[in-house]
């Protein structure tokens, strides 16, 4: 698979809330960071911890991308999130490093959340 297909699979497992073929698309070791570069997450069991969270809570939330920039193994997402329960929006860059078919590294920077 191409990275942009990865990051593609991750997305469409997110938007169904299918935490088993989610994380199935996370390397073991991955690490998730935030736009400083602060660890948010560090690990697939830790990862399944945080997102299982979170799809129980938006099990309507759908992620919608408005522009993707892919070159070699980086896949970069302009991302809307819609559907959460409390009924805000959600705007974030994302950006992906896949090897091996698996996603190694995710860096989320959110953007300010605009009411429905």
């Amino acid at each position: 698979m191409t990275p942009e297909q990865v990051v593609q699979k991750q997305l469409d497992a997110y938007s169904m809330c299918d935490l088993d073929a989610f994380a199935a698309t996370y390397a073991p070791d991955v690490k998730v960071t935030d736009g400083t570069g602060k660890l948010v997450c560090e690990g697939v069991a830790q990862l399944r911890e945080i997102y299982g969270r979170l799809f129980e809570a938006n099990p309507h939330q759908i992620a919608l991308i408005t522009k993707r920039i892919a070159g070699g193994d980086w896949v970069i997402d302009d991302e809307t999130v819609i559907g959460r329960s409390d009924n805000k929006t959600r705007n974030a860059v994302a950006i992906y490093r896949v090897q091996d078919d698996l996603i190694t590294h995710v860096t989320l920077i959110a953007k300010i959340a605009k009411g429905a």
